[in-house]
C-alpha cells in the first residue's frame, strides 16, 4: 500500500513538475523584430504562413533592416478573422504607407509561431 501511494505521489509530482516548464516555455513577450522597415504586407490564403492559410484570413508581412530581410506571419490568433488581428493589420498598413519602423513580439526570437504584438516607432526625422 505504502509503494502504491508513492508512485501516485511521485506520478503526480511528475506530472505537475512537466507541465509547469511547458507554460514556461510558451512566452508571448519576446521580442523577435526590433525597428525593422516593412516593404510588403499580404493577406488572404498563404500556405507558407505560420498557422495556415486560416481559411484565407492570414497576415505575412515582409520585412528588412541594414540589408537584411525576412518575412514574419500573425499568429493563428491574430489574423483577419480574430478582432486583434485586424488593428495590427491596419497598423502594418500604415507603417508600409508612411515608412515607419516596427517592432514585434511573438513566442520566440525568430517568430516563428507568428506575432502576438506590433509597434509602430515614430520616425527620428519628421
Amino acid at each position: 500500500m505504502i509503494i502504491k501511494q508513492k508512485f501516485v505521489m511521485l506520478t503526480a509530482l511528475s506530472t505537475l513538475m512537466l507541465s509547469t516548464s511547458a507554460l514556461a516555455t510558451y512566452r508571448v513577450d519576446v521580442q523577435c523584430l526590433d525597428r525593422v522597415m516593412l516593404t510588403d504586407v499580404h493577406a488572404g490564403y498563404i500556405k507558407s504562413a505560420s498557422g495556415g492559410p486560416d481559411a484565407g484570413n492570414a497576415v505575412v508581412i515582409s520585412w528588412e533592416k541594414n540589408y537584411e530581410q525576412g518575412s514574419t506571419s500573425f499568429h493563428v490568433f491574430k489574423n483577419l478573422n480574430d478582432y486583434p488581428g485586424r488593428g495590427m493589420f491596419e497598423m502594418a498598413l500604415l507603417a508600409l504607407d508612411r515608412g515607419l519602423p516596427v517592432s514585434a513580439w511573438g513566442n520566440d526570437s525568430q517568430c516563428s509561431g507568428g506575432i502576438h504584438q506590433l509597434k509602430i516607432i515614430r520616425s527620428v526625422n519628421p
